[in-house]
């Protein structure tokens, strides 16, 4: 009599879906979790990144008005207009080059930043993000 009641509750354990949602939520929120944080992180690199190429685009622009200004001119008003257009991180650089190529001189601003993600909890590797812009001056 105990050995068929065993049964019927073993039974009863087993068809069982009392538990089903947690333990499926346990197996899908990590995954949904990192894709994300994952996509936040993917926003903010190409934010950093848009914000790079306006900063040197308007810089060269200055470039082609002001004719005289010099490379650090150059440089310090690519880090403000950077930082004008509403974001505020540290470690972008800005540089100026003077070229000449087949005889035209050509101004090239260039900016960098080392990207990493703020929650080490997403595989992304760290990458270098960098924005150009090159015009004739002469």
């Amino acid at each position: 009599m105990k050995v068929r009641g065993m049964g019927r509750l073993i039974r009863k354990i087993f068809r069982s879906r009392c538990g089903a949602t947690a333990v499926e939520f346990a197996l899908v929120a990590p995954i949904f979790l990192i894709m994300v944080i994952g996509v936040f992180e993917l926003g903010r690199a190409m934010w950093i990144k848009a914000s790079m190429q306006y900063a040197v685009e308007e810089t060269t622009r200055y470039a082609i008005v002001n004719t005289s200004a010099t490379t650090s001119t150059l440089a310090t008003y690519a880090s403000t207009a950077f930082t004008s257009s509403g974001i505020s991180i540290t470690g972008v650089t800005f540089s100026a080059t003077e070229a000449t190529t087949g005889g035209i001189t050509y101004m090239s601003i260039t900016g960098s930043y080392d990207f990493s993600v703020i929650v080490p909890l997403v595989p992304i590797p760290d990458i270098t993000i960098s924005a150009k812009s090159r015009i004739p001056i002469s």
